[in-house]
């Protein structure tokens, strides 16, 4: 069982959700532009996408909080998605766990590998 759902999952660094993203198989782009439904295209901090669904995209607001960005009807009919956003989200915070271990014990270096 994991206990990870217990730990907050707001994105506040980009380069840990760009790694927990690669890791499920995304293709990332960093300050990508991503295409909208009869509007101009939107730049975005992260842009991530798979082959077979819709591109999702993250801003970084004023207050330093990534908010997620895309169409959610197309995102919605993805069969697997929604699972792979869940798995991101616990690999997010399990780096964002670690790296605050490191902080609290130092000279400790502590690494996540892929599996």
């Amino acid at each position: 069982m994991s206990h990870l759902s217990i730990l907050p999952t707001v994105y506040t660094r980009a380069d840990l959700l760009e790694a927990s993203l690669r890791d499920e198989g995304f293709n990332v782009v960093v300050g990508g532009l991503m295409a909208r439904f009869g509007s101009d295209p939107l730049l975005v901090d992260l842009l991530a996408g798979l082959e077979d669904s819709p591109s999702l995209g993250w801003i970084v607001g004023s207050d330093g909080v990534l908010t997620m960005v895309g169409d959610l009807q197309r995102i919605a009919r993805h069969h697997g998605l929604e699972g792979r956003l869940q798995r991101v989200a616990r690999r997010y915070a399990l780096r964002s766990a670690l790296d605050a271990a490191e902080q609290f014990t130092p000279g400790t270096q502590v690494m996540l590998e892929p599996s």
